[in-house]
C-alpha cells in the first residue's frame, strides 16, 4: 500500500506541478502581453508629447508671424508720414536749420528711425544695380543700363521681407536706330 500511496502522491505532485507550470506559462503569456501593451502605450505617449510640443511651436510661430504682420501693416501706414517729415527736413533753408523747430523735428525723426529699426525695419540700399525684388522703377533715363540713377522714394524691409520697394529712376542705354 505504500507503493500505491507513494504513486498517488507522485501523481498528485505531477498534476500539481503541471498545474503550476500551466499557471506560470499563462502568467508569463499575460506578462508578455502587458509588456507589449505597455510599450505601445509608452510609444503613443511619446508621439502625443512630441505632437504637443510641435503644436506649441507652430502656435508660437503663428503668433509671432501675426505680430510681425500686424507690425508691418502699421509700419506701412507710418512710412508716408516719415517720408513727409524727412522731406520737410531736406527742404528746409539755412535759416530754418538754425531754428528750434528744425532741431526738434530732426530729433523726432532720428528717434522714430531708431524705434523702427529696433522693430526690424531696415532701409533698402538703392545704389548700384536695379533689383526688381527690392526696387520699383518709377522712371528711366539715359545712362548706364540697369543702374539706379536717383532715389525717389525710400524702400524698407521688415525682418528681411520687403515691406515697400524703393522707388527709383533706372538708367537705360540710348537706343540707336540703325
Amino acid at each position: 500500500m505504500d507503493k500505491k500511496k507513494q504513486k498517488k502522491e507522485q501523481l498528485d505532485d505531477a498534476i500539481e506541478n503541471a498545474t503550476k507550470l500551466a499557471e506560470v506559462q499563462q502568467l508569463q503569456k499575460q506578462l508578455a502581453e502587458v509588456k507589449v501593451e505597455h510599450e505601445d502605450l509608452r510609444n503613443q505617449l511619446k508621439r502625443a508629447v512630441a505632437d504637443y510640443h510641435n503644436l506649441e511651436k507652430r502656435v508660437q510661430e503663428g503668433r509671432s508671424e501675426l505680430t510681425k504682420w500686424g507690425t508691418g501693416e502699421l509700419l506701412v501706414k507710418l512710412l508716408p508720414a516719415l517720408d513727409h517729415l524727412e522731406q520737410a527736413l531736406s527742404g528746409a533753408g539755412d535759416s530754418d536749420r538754425q531754428s528750434g523747430w528744425f532741431r526738434g523735428v530732426e530729433l523726432a525723426v532720428k528717434e522714430l528711425n531708431q524705434v523702427l529699426q529696433s522693430e526690424g525695419l531696415s532701409q533698402i540700399a538703392a545704389d548700384g544695380q536695379f533689383d526688381p525684388n527690392l526696387h520699383e522703377a518709377l522712371d528711366t533715363q539715359e545712362g548706364e543700363d540697369n543702374k539706379i540713377l536717383k532715389i525717389i522714394k525710400k524702400g524698407y524691409t521688415l525682418n528681411g521681407k520687403v515691406l515697400r520697394p524703393a522707388g527709383v529712376v533706372v538708367g537705360r542705354k540710348e537706343q540707336t536706330n540703325g
